[in-house]
């Protein structure tokens, strides 16, 4: 988006825009820019999201290390409540998914999993 756009929408001179930015990238406060892409448009129909917890005695630190290999994992956290990890995966479509979870299952020492797959989102991206 130009200076001019940007400004256009706060409702400031591009330039105080430009200054403004550039001052919360200096500041640290904007740490960095991303591309979206359409999941759909390189063959990921299916948007999912994964509870899942380790068997006993299985590292931690290797399964969030592997699970970071996977391009189909675009967002996973370590959390509280009945689950060990929260996994958002984008697959292509139903076999993907079935792929995904057949994977973490036997090579990552995942005890149980439950999916649920996102029909539509309301709130973020």
């Amino acid at each position: 988006m130009s200076w001019k756009a940007l400004g256009e929408r706060v409702h400031l001179a591009p330039t105080s825009v430009a200054d403004r930015v550039r001052r919360l990238e200096r500041d640290g406060v904007i740490t960095g820019y991303r591309a979206v892409i359409d999941p759909g448009a390189v063959g990921r129909s299916l948007r999912a999201v994964v509870d899942l917890s380790l068997a006993p005695g299985a590292s931690a630190e290797e399964f969030e290390a592997r699970l970071a290999e996977r391009s189909e994992v675009v967002f996973a956290a370590y959390v509280t409540g009945t689950a060990d990890y929260t996994v958002v995966a984008e697959c292509a479509g139903a076999d993907g998914l079935d792929d995904l979870v057949r994977w973490l299952r036997a090579d990552l020492g995942v005890a149980r999993t439950e999916s649920s797959l996102i029909l539509r989102v309301v709130v973020g991206d």
